[in-house]
């Protein structure tokens, strides 16, 4: 199942913007980007090295951010438009930012490996992620890359998956969540399934992208129920391996940034003090195969 050709170590970097620093967390995903600050206006030299950053890296951290609510939704306006959230809480006063807010007295939202809202027809873009407060211990998120996990895989698996499309809907989220009251009431409504390849292209590098996640993803088009069954249980343990992850640990003032169309990730529910977090999604497009 697995290639063994392993991927070359990415490096440290100054960015062409002096005062800009680019450092790689792992090999396979994630870097932190230092010069930057975020509680003023960016400018189109210092955005132009955080999109090239999350393109290649899949997502980047910031840290010691004093952001506002207005700056956070005015950086996420300049990868896309904003997008409603159909299940987490709306942070006050606005309309397309979310809250989550959890002091480990009830189930925390994420706490399973996903990309976000697959079970839409356009799945979002990405999301911008900002801490307000942290618990001193716990609290962290993972991130996955599925453009390492479908490199991983051998030849011929590749060429099989590429072929397949898969169902992707709501009801595992709502059978988790809708008892803990941490969505809202439209969260919890479960729509029609909608069909995504199970390998898509990334629309800006055209690397192809394993998609399918544990959350949202139900069933394989077009095959019987036990080969469904088994192909989606070998891809949802392939893509915790920790050799395609980065595991993030939050402090009050960090940002994170990430591609929905190329991870997943996973929030830790094992902490016992406030954590506030919120959030910007933004609209994405519709996923297409990989060109053969």
């Amino acid at each position: 199942m697995t290639n063994t050709t392993k991927p070359q170590p990415k490096t440290t970097r100054a960015s062409s913007t002096p005062g800009i620093e680019v450092r790689p967390v792992t090999t396979a995903i994630g870097a932190e980007i230092h010069g930057i600050d975020l509680s003023r206006p960016v400018d189109d030299a210092a955005f132009k090295v955080i999109h090239d950053a999350l393109m290649e890296h899949e997502v980047v951290f910031f840290r010691d951010q004093d952001m506002t609510p207005e700056g956070h939704l005015e950086l996420a306006k300049r990868f896309g438009t904003p997008d409603i959230s159909k299940k987490l809480k709306r942070y006050e006063g606005y309309e397309v930012m979310s809250l989550l807010e959890n002091d480990g007295s009830k189930k925390a939202v994420g706490g399973m490996w996903h990309a976000d809202n697959t079970d839409y027809a356009n799945p979002p873009m990405g999301s911008l992620l900002y801490a307000e407060v942290a618990p001193r211990t716990g609290g962290d998120t993972m991130f996955s890359s599925m453009t390492a996990a479908f490199d991983a895989l051998s030849s011929g698996l590749k060429r099989y998956l590429m072929d397949l499309t898969a169902l992707h809907d709501n009801s595992t989220v709502r059978r988790t969540y809708a008892a803990e009251g941490s969505l809202r009431d439209e969260g919890t409504v479960v729509d029609a399934a909608v069909e995504h390849p199970v390998v898509r292209m990334h629309p800006v590098t055209k690397k192809p992208v394993l998609f399918v996640n544990s959350t949202y993803t139900q069933r394989i088009v077009g095959v019987d129920d036990n080969e469904s069954k088994h192909i989606l249980s070998l891809l949802f343990e392939h893509v915790m391996k920790p050799e395609f992850q980065v595991r993030f640990r939050w402090q009050a003032g960090s940002m994170a940034i990430w591609d929905n169309r190329a991870t997943q990730h996973y929030a830790l529910d094992d902490y016992n003090e406030l954590r506030r977090m919120r959030r910007v999604q933004i609209i994405g497009d519709t996923p297409v195969r990989v060109e053969k």
